[in-house]
């Protein structure tokens, strides 16, 4: 079932594009804009005054973004997994889950802060490859940083330099930790500059990431459609079984795919951390939690030996990300 994903890579493309402009046709004929009076980031804020002028450009920014992003997850599935159907088949489940909510077919601060992530996952396996050591755990800080200055909430990615730096760089040493610190401290830097030269007030910045941080967001849609509900359940549930997949082969799998496994396990349990327990989590975080649960299903749609039993999965993820279209186009956003 998963033949496409590795035996004709423009055919894979092909299909990404199809189903992704499948899923997004309704909101291009009816676009829509975030809601502008809800606290922001300084970067986001400069984003969303951009496209405030075009519910439309809005949307295709969104759109064009994220397919890129699902690109920049082929390239870091070639460099960094080893089973063909990995390399196409992360950035369908991406797209999937992208696309499964209406109120994120809409530029928001959350694409860019993955786009930021990927860039600090992009460095911190150079780490393990010991390429640019130091430079490289400096970009991983500095992006990850970064996309809390789009989205408030991603600042608990950070949390993942002290878990990655030990597993991916044996032994630790204190320079790295400092590099690290550096790196993660430079766009504040940069950001508290600003504020303190426009507002006489840099401090502002740090008030501004508490209120993003601890202000309540509708976590789900207002309308609370059960099917919503059901498919964030299924993506936990497919995200579990491919947990149990990856503890049962830690002993036969390569040491460095352990590695990169158990980065994005922890990834996944940071983004779920914020979702469920900030008051600022909401669905446009589900971009970020994409990432890493798009690559730990992949591994176990793609690795599983059931493969009816994982056919049927997959088919019934697709099935619900179409459901949720529908149910949302009857009974409304």
């Amino acid at each position: 079932m998963f033949g496409i994903f590795k035996k004709n890579p423009a055919s894979a493309i092909f299909v990404n594009l199809i189903m992704a402009l499948s899923l997004w046709v309704t909101r291009f004929a009816n676009p829509m804009q975030v809601k502008d009076d809800i606290p922001m980031m300084p970067l986001e804020r400069y984003l969303m005054e951009l496209v405030e002028l075009s519910p439309l450009l809005s949307t295709v920014a969104a759109f064009l973004l994220m397919y890129l992003l699902a690109g920049m997850l082929i390239r870091l599935s070639g460099k960094h997994f080893f089973a063909p159907e990995q390399i196409y088949l992360p950035p369908f489940i991406f797209i999937l889950i992208c696309s499964a909510f209406p109120i994120q077919k809409c530029m928001n601060g959350s694409y860019i802060a993955v786009l930021c992530f990927l860039l600090g996952l992009f460095q911190l396996f150079k780490v393990h490859l010991n390429k640019r050591v130091f430079a490289s755990i400096f970009l991983a800080a500095m992006f990850l940083s970064l996309a809390s200055l789009f989205s408030a909430s991603a600042i608990l990615l950070l949390l993942l330099l002290p878990l990655a730096l030990p597993l991916l760089r044996t032994p630790t040493e204190w320079r790295d930790w400092v590099i690290a610190l550096c790196g993660a401290a430079l766009p504040y830097l940069y950001a508290f500059a600003a504020f303190y030269f426009v507002k006489n007030d840099g401090f502002a910045l740090f008030r501004l990431l508490s209120e993003c941080l601890f202000a309540s967001s509708d976590w789900i849609f207002e309308n609370g459609l059960f099917v919503e509900w059901i498919y964030l359940s299924y993506l936990m549930l497919l995200v579990t079984l491919a947990m149990f997949m990856l503890a049962r082969g830690m002993l036969t799998s390569r040491i460095k795919v352990q590695k990169i496994h158990t980065l994005f396990v922890w990834a996944f349990f940071i983004l779920l951390v914020v979702i469920v327990a900030l008051p600022s989590g909401s669905m446009f975080l589900l971009p970020l939690m994409a990432v890493p649960a798009s690559v730990l299903i992949a591994n176990f749609l793609a690795l599983s030996r059931y493969r009816r039993l994982t056919g049927l999965l997959f088919f019934l993820l697709v099935a619900l990300t179409y459901a949720v279209q529908y149910y949302a186009a009857v009974f409304g956003e």
